[in-house]
């Protein structure tokens, strides 16, 4: 699984994460924003992006949630979650995936 290292300061150049998810419909870099799991205050995320050597990465980090709940309020974790000067992104791809789901009969 081919990685690579990048700086929190070099992300931020990319604009990745995005300060929406939205953002990534007017951006060329930021290809997708997919949530991963819910952590009791923050969300966890998934932002798939195009670096500079023209390979696609993703990295996962932490967002605020957004549910008005009250003791969880505006805050966001420091660094995205990214703590040391360093962030490991993987290498992906996208390609089709076929899934097998339980649905009613017809």
């Amino acid at each position: 699984m081919p990685t690579r290292t990048f700086t929190p300061a070099a992300l931020a150049a990319l604009g990745v994460p995005p300060d929406e998810p939205d953002d990534i419909q007017y951006s060329d870099v930021l290809l997708a924003d997919e949530p991963v799991t819910t952590l009791k205050y923050t969300a966890q995320r998934r932002c798939v992006f195009r670096a500079d050597d023209g390979k696609t990465y993703a990295v996962e980090y932490e967002g605020r949630l957004d549910t008005g709940d009250y003791e969880v309020g505006d805050y966001t974790p420091d660094d995205h979650g990214w703590y040391g000067g360093t962030v490991e992104a993987v290498e992906v791809e996208k390609r089709p995936v076929t899934v097998t789901k339980w649905l009613p009969v017809d």
